[in-house]
């Protein structure tokens, strides 16, 4: 009898922990565009500026944007965006703050 509840618990221990968590109602990608669209060339590269100091500096020394050409930091942010936790729009303006400092 205890090994049936003792597997019942664990059954239920692991159905539980499967369970999907409810995400947060992301912005839409029409709403972020639009936010986007909003701003400024000057400000969406200073956003841009902003979180590649705060976000990318946090776990490492920062390359200059112009140790790297546009087609060689297209991979680096993708690969980098998730680890510093960036949603789209953020990485969009990152990409944008290195891709217009990056060596030609």
């Amino acid at each position: 009898m205890k090994k049936y509840i003792y597997s019942l618990c664990l059954v239920g221990v692991i159905v539980y922990s499967c369970k999907t968590q409810q995400a947060a109602p992301a912005t839409s990608s029409a709403e972020s565009s639009v936010a986007t669209a909003n701003l400024s060339k000057e400000e969406m590269l200073k956003k841009g500026e902003d979180l590649f100091n705060l976000r990318c500096g946090r776990c490492h020394g920062l390359p200059s944007p112009a140790d790297f050409t546009v087609a060689d930091w297209k991979p680096i942010i993708a690969a980098m965006a998730p680890k510093a936790k960036l949603n789209a729009e953020e990485t969009n303006w990152v990409l944008a703050y290195v891709n217009a400092n990056a060596k030609k």
